[in-house]
């Protein structure tokens, strides 16, 4: 693994900004650091010292997305914006952070494992607070690129003793159950189905590309969690409608974002999304599902703030190995 003063390999100077690879992104921070500046900032934002600004999309050549979004930190005096391309061929980000005090460019950087650290990352966050503390089991719906994040992002605030995984495919998640056995080191189960998947399971995480929702209700467990990641476009869903009405307690990562991102949401709660709680909101009064909560739900969308958090994580982390190396 390259270490963060590494500048030879993945880092470089452009003007007076600093240029990361997703390579020194991983070596520079880890999945706990990653969920404690998650943590502050989601609190900084319901406490109004920091904002984001709304995510843009625009579409283009039929299945392709162009995407923005940024964020203001004015307790840490950052700005950050991202931008990304998804294409049928493929998919890239580029996050740019500056200076809020000076204006000065401070870095930029290739946002795609910034943006599975920050997504796995937040719902790790909402995990911690919405999962019942004994919760070992996880039903995962998805194996892409994303779904290896969230199960050690996962494991981090719940250590898990089953994950038991379900994608379409037969042979993608069996490839994708013994990439996770050697990744993450946990017991890993096979299911056939959706349904089997997330049988008994106290957590479950959907992060699929489904263009149209599969996901029961009824199939949940009484007290789980579940954390729905993967529909993050206003025309895509994994919930069917039995879902949210079982929820006793729903939060999203940026209320905005959900709005004007998630049809789930829009379908069940319309424009009024008041009885939605920010991750943020609840950390800082301190929130609990009720005790008996038939279902807790986290709907990420994704946030500028979240990714603002992690990307000055980098710098900042970034800068004390220069003074420190400066110093021997």
């Amino acid at each position: 693994m390259s270490s963060p003063t590494d500048t030879t390999a993945h880092q470089r100077s452009v003007g007076t900004a600093s240029v990361f690879s997703n390579e020194q992104v991983v070596a520079i921070v880890d999945q706990r650091s990653a969920i404690s500046a998650l943590r502050d900032v989601l609190v900084s934002a319901y406490r109004g010292t920091a904002r984001s600004i709304p995510k843009t999309m625009a579409r283009f050549d039929g299945q392709s997305t162009a995407h923005s979004l940024g964020a203001v930190d004015t307790d840490q005096q950052v700005v950050a914006f991202k931008s990304w391309v998804n294409t049928p061929n493929g998919a890239s980000a580029l996050l740019s952070l500056f200076d809020a005090a000076d204006g000065r460019a401070l870095a930029v950087m290739n946002a795609d494992a910034l943006g599975m650290l920050r997504t796995a990352g937040t719902a790790a966050v909402a995990t911690d607070i919405m999962a019942a503390s004994d919760a070992a089991q996880l039903g995962l719906l998805g194996t892409g690129r994303q779904a290896i994040h969230q199960v050690a992002a996962v494991h981090t605030v719940r250590p898990l003793e089953l994950v038991r995984v379900w994608s379409p495919s037969e042979e993608s998640r069996e490839r994708f159950a013994n990439v996770l056995r050697d990744k993450v080191g946990v017991r890993v189960e096979v299911a056939d189905t959706a349904r089997a998947a997330v049988h008994d399971a106290s957590i479950v995480t959907t992060v699929t590309r489904a263009q149209e929702p599969f996901l029961d209700g009824a199939w949940l467990a009484h007290g789980a969690h579940l954390n729905a990641v993967g529909a993050i476009l206003p025309t895509t869903a994994e919930l069917l409608p039995s879902v949210l009405p079982l929820s006793d307690f729903t939060t999203v990562d940026d209320v905005e974002n959900a709005r004007r991102g998630s049809r789930e949401l829009r379908e069940h709660f319309g424009d009024n999304l008041d009885s939605v709680m920010t991750l943020g909101e609840a950390i800082d009064r301190s929130m609990k599902p009720p005790a008996d909560a038939r279902l807790t739900v986290y709907k990420g969308l994704g946030s500028g703030l979240t990714d603002l958090a992690l990307a000055a994580l980098v710098w900042h982390r970034f800068q004390d190995s220069l003074d420190s190396k400066d110093a021997r």
